[in-house]
């Protein structure tokens, strides 16, 4: 198996259009089967009660157009892909395909990595000249869906596809553990803007409610910048208020 993922990897990081092309099918991928199976379960679980909705705002044509900015973000993935084969070829990144025990510790680190390039990168886009002439794109959607997880200007598409490359330069991460970060981000962010969660009355700073967190940030604008863990918020005090449920 290893040696058939090696060759395959190889074979998409040998020119650069493959791997352009591939990155662009592999999210293009990703994002409808994602948003699919998490309409599904959602409309499923909504109608016996399992969920409720937190946000009542979508506009008309919503869907349409965050699919379609979606599509721009994914191209810009597709772009940047090209660098990290650049960089690939000339031996500055380099993958393991042995040693996939590390994943046991190198996925973790990933995840903790995701979340504090996340809020670093938001908490950017919430000051005044980029929320105004960027994030604006991504905060049209007042009630967040699941088809919004990419709808953003192409400068924050660029910014968020940023996350996998410092990484690189500091390890040599396992194929797997790669492979998990757009996967894993791309999860959580589905669950972050589907804009429903189990009813609950736990407070909004606890672990399970941070789709409520992100909901609510679509909805005031500001505050909870935060991707799934609230620790950051709650440490450089951005969270928004309980009142405002």
């Amino acid at each position: 198996m290893n040696e058939l993922l090696e060759n395959t990897f190889n074979f998409v990081l040998s020119k650069w259009y493959y791997t352009s092309a591939f990155f662009f099918v592999f999210f293009s991928i990703l994002y409808f089967l994602g948003t699919f199976i998490t309409e599904t379960i959602v409309q499923y679980k909504t109608k016996n009660a399992s969920l409720r909705q937190i946000v009542f705002a979508q506009k008309p044509g919503q869907r349409a157009k965050e699919i379609k900015n979606s599509l721009v973000s994914i191209f810009v993935f597709s772009l940047q892909a090209i660098f990290f084969q650049y960089l690939f070829s000339i031996g500055v990144f380099k993958v393991r395909f042995d040693n996939n025990w590390n994943c046991l510790w190198e996925i973790p680190l990933l995840f903790l990595w995701n979340e504090i390039h996340f809020y670093a990168v938001h908490w950017l886009l919430h000051r005044p000249w980029f929320f105004r002439n960027v994030h604006k794109v991504h905060h049209w959607s007042k009630e967040p869906t699941a088809y919004s997880i990419f709808s953003f200007h192409w400068i924050e598409s660029f910014l968020l596809g940023t996350v996998i490359f410092f990484p690189l330069f500091f390890h040599d991460f396992q194929v797997y553990s790669i492979l998990s970060l757009p996967v894993m981000s791309l999860v959580i962010n589905l669950l972050g803007h589907c804009n429903h969660e189990i009813p609950s009355d736990k407070p909004s700073t606890s672990f399970s409610k941070y789709t409520f967190r992100h909901s609510m940030h679509h909805k005031w604008g500001r505050g909870n910048f935060g991707f799934m863990l609230g620790i950051f918020d709650k440490i450089f005090n951005t969270q928004v208020s309980d009142n405002k449920h």
